[in-house]
């Protein structure tokens, strides 16, 4: 898909664009006191059409104050160079931080692709047919889905410490009764706490990401994240079929749980909150005392901010608990729309990883530990497509900013407003997704003509470098569709993905059955590649549905700060009656 030209130029006021984007007001604004911290202030004025600013804003990290512009009278702002950075954490802490969320979310698809070398064992062990040993899966697919769904939230109100504290001290305590239960009924309840506890990591990631870094450098943060994600499916059937081979199938627990639990002490003592509605841009310290790691409590920093009476955070008290905004986000159109894909990418990867799980020992003659090792070229694959493609993600968005003439900060951030962001994200996916769905379609009749190992693992390959890099497009454009809860959208992702997943896992066996595994995967492939319809949809319509949703939170403020004044008021007269 060509980039269309440009006509005019910003100077003028507005840039007219070729195709679905004509006639998009500069709006241009500088930072404003958006709520999120100190430092984040700076008086509007307007200018002059002819005027533009040479350093936007990063209003659209904050809709709050982007609704505050209006969207029919565009106007320049003077800009104040003496705006801080979008972020205060130097290099190495961005670098400290972004390893910590790494290594997070890689426990969620570790605990799952741990689990699948030792559901034999667990058959014969509890004497189970295989359709109740996948309810132990289903349910926690299920759970993937909805934990995060409120854990996301609140993260997005009450801060990322509190909430990946609370979550991986739930996912230590069901990974020890994992290890010690005796029956099928533990084992189910037990996975479905391990699937709350873990999952909300993922949803927590994406917020932090959105907390530190800019919109032109969000992808290569979040394929940075995403690889650690990608490195479950490669290392955890190894480790899994050696642990259950040499040390028996409860040890797969408790490596899970020291792993755990050592991850959560070294969370506590040295990893900082980075939510921006507490601590801004990272300059200030949290006053309670949760907040703060161990290491902030001696920093200079905190001994400074102590000294000076005024770095303090912004808010003394927890934030209240907003409502479960993820159910909310699945009502608007462009998140349905990259949810409702990403949940098709989902199923379609669920039945490539259950195809490996139970075919490829009858079909090969392997064991556990093998059958484990033939995971290796999808997980190495989905690493590489998670980081170089996140790369490639940050250079398109680049590019396209450079074709409109929009100017890129990389410290302080982008308005993107009058910036067609869906546009710059997908353009990456559909290159990719196609060939992505053009290895996925004969994979089922290699298996089905047991054709030599050699060609399933490397379709393997292809798809796992392919679907890895689509998703990672699409979670990068749903941060940049809601800024202010990326966790929230995240979980709403997580919402829709693993709830299809969940009924694949619940029915693939089936369909395998009954459609024999080469149509199923022609279906499969089929349904992605008429997927990518809305994907179009999204690409020509996504930045009309945006603006209207920053005019409907626009409209919201407004009405809510009418309503104050009017009470005000009201309070007003009430005291001066009493006083009289």
């Amino acid at each position: 898909m060509e980039l269309h030209q440009v006509e005019g130029s910003r100077e003028g006021g507005t840039v007219t664009v070729h195709g679905p984007f004509e006639h998009v007001p500069d709006r241009s604004v500088s930072r404003v006191d958006s709520g999120y911290g100190p430092g984040l202030t700076g008086v509007p004025v307007v200018a002059p059409a002819h005027t533009s600013s040479s350093h936007p804003s990063n209003v659209h990290d904050h809709p709050e104050a982007a609704a505050g512009g209006g969207s029919d009278s565009p106007a320049t702002v003077v800009p104040d160079d003496s705006q801080p950075l979008f972020s205060a954490f130097s290099k190495y802490e961005k670098l400290f931080i972004v390893v910590m969320v790494t290594f997070a979310s890689f426990f969620s698809p570790l605990s799952g692709q741990l689990y699948y070398p030792i559901m034999p064992t667990l058959v014969r062990n509890y004497h189970l047919t295989p359709e109740l040993i996948n309810l132990t899966i289903t349910t926690y697919m299920i759970f993937q889905g909805l934990a995060p769904s409120f854990m996301g939230t609140f993260a997005d109100s009450g801060g990322r410490r509190p909430a990946y504290i609370i979550s991986f001290a739930v996912y230590t305590a069901a990974n020890i009764g994992l290890a010690l239960q005796n029956s099928f009924a533990a084992l189910l309840v037990l996975r479905c706490l391990q699937s709350a506890g873990s999952s909300g990591a993922v949803a927590f990631g994406y917020g932090v990401i959105a907390d530190i870094a800019t919109t032109a450098e969000r992808g290569k943060y979040i394929g940075s994240m995403a690889a650690g994600v990608m490195v479950a499916p490669a290392l955890g059937p190894v480790v899994g079929g050696l642990l259950a081979k040499f040390l028996g199938w409860r040890s797969v627990f408790w490596f899970l749980a020291i792993v755990s639990g050592v991850y959560l002490v070294l969370y506590v003592l040295a990893t900082p909150e980075t939510a921006r509605k507490i601590v801004g841009n990272g300059h200030a310290v949290p006053n309670e005392w949760w907040r703060r790691s161990a290491i902030q409590w001696w920093s200079k920093r905190q001994a400074q901010s102590d000294e000076e009476g005024n770095t303090d955070a912004r808010v003394s008290a927890v934030p209240a608990y907003q409502d479960t905004y993820s159910f909310v986000i699945l009502l608007k159109w462009d998140a349905l729309i990259i949810i409702s894909y990403v949940g098709i990418v989902m199923f379609s990867n669920i039945a490539l990883l259950t195809s490996t799980a139970n075919l490829f020992g009858p079909l090969y003659g392997f064991n556990e530990l093998q059958i484990g090792l033939c995971f290796l070229p999808l997980g190495v694959s989905s690493c590489l497509g998670a980081v170089l493609y996140g790369q490639v993600i940050d250079y398109n968005y680049k590019q396209t900013a450079q074709k409109l003439g929009f100017p890129v900060d990389l410290k302080k951030g982008d308005d993107l407003r009058s910036f067609p962001i869906e546009r710059a994200r997908l353009q990456t996916i559909f290159p990719v997704m196609a060939i992505g769905v053009a290895a996925f379609i004969p994979y089922g009749w290699v298996l089905q003509q047991r054709v030599h190992l050699v060609a399933p693992l490397v379709l393997q390959f292809i798809i796992g470098f392919c679907f890895v890099a689509s998703l990672n497009c699409l979670n990068t454009l749903l941060v940049d569709l809601f800024p202010d809860k990326p966790a929230t959208a995240a979980s709403a992702c997580n919402l829709g993905r693993y709830c299809l997943g969940a009924v694949g896992a619940s029915v693939i066996s089936q369909i395998l059955s009954g459609m024999e595994w080469g149509w199923c995967f022609v279906f499969l492939g089929l349904a992605m590649g008429v997927g990518m319809g809305l994907l179009w949809i999204e690409n020509v319509y996504g930045m009309g549905w945006r603006e209207k949703r920053l005019l409907e939170i626009k409209q919201k403020k407004e009405a809510r700060a009418a309503e104050i004044q009017v009470e005000g008021n009201a309070d007003g007269r009430e005291r001066k009656d009493t006083n009289v």
